[in-house]
């Protein structure tokens, strides 16, 4: 018996009110960058630029830990080439083996303690470690973001980069404040 006129148009408006609605929620779910995170995002990526690995690299992994505005910003970078070297982007949960996975990893919003505890986990191993938590350069990480005033500074850690491997040019390090 074919279904009456009336309950397809019900059935209709029901799905459409449906798929309104999960666009709603999708779009709310997906925090649009700020113009800081931007700002960040584009420093990122123009450090993959100037860092080199102890192996040559067709492709860059850049995992994402911790959630955030800048999520979005950082996957805009997916797919884009890095000095002949294709950026992929994804995000990992803390308990994921970073060091069999990434080849630079964007750390934020996540406690002090847990981004310790990753940084000295990495510690020797060629994983750029990149994050805007405070004094993360001062804690063992490789670069650390910093706002001051309207600008993002950087700050490397020459003695964490030396013992992982990679090599940053020096004209990256004459933009940046390194410590030992």
């Amino acid at each position: 018996m074919p279904m009456p006129i009336n309950m397809i148009k019900s059935n209709i408006k029901l799905l459409l009110i449906t798929a309104s609605l999960s666009g709603m929620f999708f779009t709310s779910a997906v925090k649009a960058g700020t113009p800081e995170d931007r700002v960040k995002t584009a420093i990122v990526y123009k450090i993959t630029k100037f860092v080199s690995w102890p192996k040559k690299k067709q492709s860059l992994t850049l995992c994402i830990i911790g959630e955030g505005s800048i999520n979005s910003e950082l996957v805009k970078i997916n797919r884009k080439n890095s000095m002949g070297r294709r950026l992929s982007v994804t995000r990992k949960d803390l308990n994921a083996p970073v060091d069999k996975l990434c080849d630079i990893l964007y750390i934020h919003s996540i406690d002090q303690a847990s981004s310790s505890k990753m940084t000295r986990s990495l510690e020797g191993k060629p994983i750029l470690t990149i994050s805007d938590g405070r004094s993360f350069a001062e804690q063992g990480g490789l670069i650390g973001l910093a706002r001051k005033g309207k600008k993002i500074n950087f700050t490397i850690n020459k003695s964490s980069v030396d013992k992982s491997g990679l090599k940053i040019s020096s004209q990256l390090k004459s933009l940046a404040k390194v410590i030992e």
